[in-house]
């Protein structure tokens, strides 16, 4: 059970159950302005809203809602008498004074957008009581055909599409570091393999090299951000690496004859998530190591093909990917109750999963029947929707969320 919300001392809204598997998102009425100038800043609160999983938004008036029984919570946007503030209220059926009621400076007609994902988040926060994630992106990898790839930045509506790397290579593999300040990704040319660490403000990327002999996978991001963790290639062996970023100090973690990748630490910097074929190799499986006890388990038994972990925000849970009947799925594990939970279900593949800053929704990439695109699911599972509207002709693979 899921205290979605208590409106006052009297408790008006029963608990909602978003944690069944059979939850249907909350009926939302927008109430119909008649200000054009409104307009837009109603569709971008409509799409957001829309877009967390959680809510269904239905346009009408007050005297509709009054008349339909699944309507959970209502809207309204009231431009105030000097046309400089914008009053937005939040009602309940049940209630007739207002649940919640607040005042936004109203910005020029080029600037709703802002403002709408402003109160898409404040709209959230007054009744799942968790925060918002509109303001945050999402860094992917993007191809056209027959093109190289590049790293491209997303804003969380999908409206607002950037270019991110412009290096002469194919950039893949994004790692956002726990600030969101800077990425990480590989860049790979006829006659090289290299990481490139980006500011996430800034265009121009700086350029790591490593000895001899030894050609980088992908990395991912310590906490402290002064270090990374990346995979290594040498002689055909794969091994995760410690890189300190001051003094290009690289320390090995394992030395395992096997393949070992996708190295990601906790939040809290305690344990590492990784895969390794160690047990059958070509066959590859999710491990746990404590840095404190120095112990690695292995957690996913089932299937031949278990990979790319990612950690939740709390360190509580880990979304992967596992081949099933031909198809990669998503798939999400709880550490404290070491149990495994399959999110996705069609007989396409669903790769690359990765958190929501608030660890209520997932972003993955799944190729449907207009190739692989990015989509928005509920951290619980259930149904989905596109991130971008990018053509099909453009790839979009290997979703990362900022933190």
């Amino acid at each position: 059970m899921f205290a979605v919300f208590s409106a006052s001392p009297v408790s008006a809204i029963e608990y909602i159950e978003i944690t069944n598997p059979k939850f249907v998102p909350l009926k939302v009425g927008l109430l119909k302005n008649a200000r054009a100038e409104l307009l837009p800043l109603q569709e971008v609160i409509k799409a957001n809203l829309e877009k967390t999983l959680y809510f269904q938004i239905i346009y009408g008036t007050k005297a509709s809602f009054e008349q339909a029984e699944e309507i959970s919570f209502q809207l309204d946007l009231a431009q105030k008498n000097d046309s400089s503030q914008l009053e937005i209220t939040l009602r309940t059926p049940e209630l007739k004074k207002p649940l919640s009621q607040q005042s936004f400076p109203l910005p020029k007609q080029e600037d709703l957008r802002m403002l709408g994902l402003q109160l898409a988040d404040w709209f959230v926060e007054k009744t799942l009581k968790f925060k918002g994630v509109s303001a945050s992106r999402i860094a992917y990898t993007a191809q056209k055909a027959k093109r190289r790839k590049n790293i491209m930045l997303s804003s969380y509506d999908g409206t607002l599409q950037k270019r991110f790397s412009y290096n002469l290579g194919s950039n893949n593999l994004s790692s956002w570091s726990f600030d969101s300040q800077n990425i990480i990704y590989t860049t790979l040319t006829r006659s090289s393999a290299q990481l490139a660490i980006q500011p996430a403000i800034r265009l121009r990327a700086k350029i790591f090299t490593f000895p001899s002999g030894f050609q980088p996978l992908g990395a991912s991001w310590n906490p402290d951000g002064k270090s990374i963790l990346l995979t290594l290639m040498k002689k055909g062996n794969a091994d995760i690496y410690s890189y300190q970023l001051a003094d290009a100090k690289l320390e090995r973690i394992f030395a395992w004859k096997s393949l070992e990748t996708s190295p990601q630490v906790s939040p809290d910097g305690r344990k590492l998530a990784f895969v390794s074929d160690s047990a059958r190799p070509r066959r590859p499986q999710i491990y746990l190591h404590d840095f404190l006890s120095h112990k690695t388990e292995r957690i996913t038994f089932r299937g031949n093909y278990n990979s790319s972990p990612k950690w939740s925000p709390d360190g509580t849970k880990l979304v992967y990917e596992r081949q099933k009947k031909g198809f990669f799925q998503i798939f999400k594990y709880n550490l404290l109750t070491r149990r495994h939970l399959q999110l996705t279900f069609g007989r396409y593949d669903s790769e690359k999963p990765d958190w929501s800053p608030n660890g209520k929704q997932l972003v993955f990439s799944a190729k449907k029947k207009n190739g692989a695109k990015l989509y928005y699911m509920s951290s619980l599972g259930g149904r989905t929707v596109r991130v971008t509207t990018n053509p099909p002709s453009i790839s979009e693979t290997n979703p990362v969320w900022s933190k």
